[in-house]
């Protein structure tokens, strides 16, 4: 759980602070802050719920780094924009249809990458403070202060990352964030709310063995 809450806390703030250096207005990237968190906050429970630790950890961290790929292709320059999609926008020159199709784009992808990282920065919280076989009780709030002071330890290191030339505050964005889905991959499968109610219901309408009638 010590990479889950590195990769969600570093990932969170670096994203935060990278708000004025990415493409489109500061004031449009802080809205999408806002309502990536507000989505994540009223849905991330159920969505805990429905799919179990592993699946939902998949979720978080698969849409951060997915919305980072696109990102750091684009800013790097390693995916070439087609000439029918820069004559959309206005601009003198191509660098400068570039710029404007980079500051349309880009925000709507960096909203998946905050949405991602918002929902696994409360499944970390959820498992961390609820699930028995990740941290049992009497260990619980030693283990879980563990997990959080490494985690800050490398959060402080986000405002300083933020200030790199692109694309590498993205890239380390992918990096931390793939790291954590590869780890999610090592959690044990469970059965979800919804499957464990729906075995109880047809445990409760089966008939009894013989042995259970003896």
């Amino acid at each position: 759980m010590t990479v889950m809450w590195t990769s969600s806390s570093f990932s969170c703030y670096l994203l935060n602070y990278m708000n004025k250096y990415l493409e489109g207005s500061i004031f449009q990237n802080h809205n999408n802050e806002c309502f990536a968190g507000l989505i994540a906050i009223t849905v991330g429970a159920q969505v805990y719920s429905l799919l179990g630790k592993k699946k939902a950890f998949l979720l978080g961290y698969g849409l951060a780094f997915a919305g980072g790929v696109v990102i750091y292709l684009l800013e790097s320059g390693l995916f070439v924009l087609p000439q029918s999609c820069l004559n959309q926008f206005d601009g003198a020159t191509v660098q400068q249809q570039r710029d404007h199709v980079l500051d349309f784009v880009v925000p709507k992808f960096i909203f998946f990458s905050k949405f991602g990282v918002a929902l696994a920065f409360l499944f970390t919280y959820q498992a961390s403070y609820q699930d028995d076989s990740v941290f049992p009780a009497a260990r619980r709030a030693s283990a879980i202060g563990q997990c959080q002071m490494i985690a800050r330890a490398v959060t402080v290191l986000a405002p300083e990352v933020s200030e790199f030339a692109k694309p590498i505050p993205i890239a380390c964005v992918c990096g931390v964030t793939l790291v954590a889905l590869i780890v999610s991959l090592t959690h044990q499968g469970e059965t979800s709310n919804s499957e464990e109610k729906g075995a109880g219901h047809k445990g409760l309408g089966s008939n009894p063995t013989p042995s259970e009638q003896s």
